[in-house]
């Protein structure tokens, strides 16, 4: 029976991940390999259902059975994220890519922790280099949209979102949300910048969004909105007026 407490595998990683350093894959017996790939299904699908603490747990015994294999440690690093425990998370992602510097799914994880602790700078340097690795990833390019934003960057967030769109038009739609929309939320100026990102694209939904929220946090100069040509194609949408409406925004 399993029985090493979380703590001690925590405390066994930071021990052995101090920063991104490359680190030598051993041998690992095939029994303890077909053992971590099974616990790891698990917690993806408890993942999935966002029973966080219980993937962790998963992702944890994965990482003793085989802690040579990068795939665990970027999900273990995902799962920290949730849980808002960024320290973990920032070992866990070191180590899964000091085990392979090439994995690109480990460099966005590592921008999207980047995101949650406010360093900008390092999100779009590390969303860069999971796009250099795998430029075939919607995601990726989603992502770095919004350090783009953030960074007061509109020209190439533009260009990020559309090469995201051109690999999934999708992406901003149920079940594929991009995981780092919260790192925006709370400045009124980057989600008015989001909302005519969205409405360049003619996407009605996120722009409403974006604008509801930067209106909400009483976004400065209102009156640019009815000149912003942007929103020109949902002027006459009932849903883009009653917001403008509901704010006190003449629509004509």
């Amino acid at each position: 029976m399993w029985r090493t407490p979380a703590l001690i595998v925590v405390t066994a990683l930071i021990l052995i991940s101090c920063g991104p350093k490359s680190i030598a894959k051993k041998p690992v017996p095939r029994e303890r390999e077909i053992r971590a790939i099974r616990l790891m299904a698990e917690g993806d699908a408890l993942l999935k259902e966002e029973k966080y603490h219980l993937a962790m747990l998963k992702y944890m015994e994965a990482s003793e059975m085989n802690p040579y294999h990068e795939v665990i440690f970027n999900k273990l690093a995902v799962v920290y994220s949730r849980l808002a425990r960024f320290y973990e998370a920032r070992v866990a992602v070191e180590r899964s890519i000091g085990l392979n510097r090439n994995y690109a799914y480990a460099y966005n994880t590592l921008g999207i922790l980047d995101m949650a602790t406010k360093d900008i700078e390092g999100a779009r340097k590390a969303f860069e280099k999971a796009i250099s690795l795998n430029p075939d990833v919607a995601n990726f390019h989603a992502n770095l949209f919004y350090a783009y934003v953030k960074l007061g960057l509109t020209g190439k967030a533009q260009t990020a979102l559309n090469r995201a769109l051109k690999l999934n038009p999708n992406i901003f739609e149920s079940g594929n949300s991009i995981e780092i929309d919260t790192a925006v939320e709370n400045d009124p100026e980057e989600l008015y910048q989001l909302a005519v990102s969205f409405a360049e694209i003619g996407n009605l939904s996120y722009c409403l969004r974006y604008l509801g929220k930067a209106l909400s946090l009483d976004l400065a100069d209102v009156r640019r909105i009815q000149t912003e040509k942007a929103f020109d194609r949902f002027r006459d949408e009932p849903k883009f007026m009653s917001l403008m409406r509901l704010f006190g925004i003449g629509v004509n």
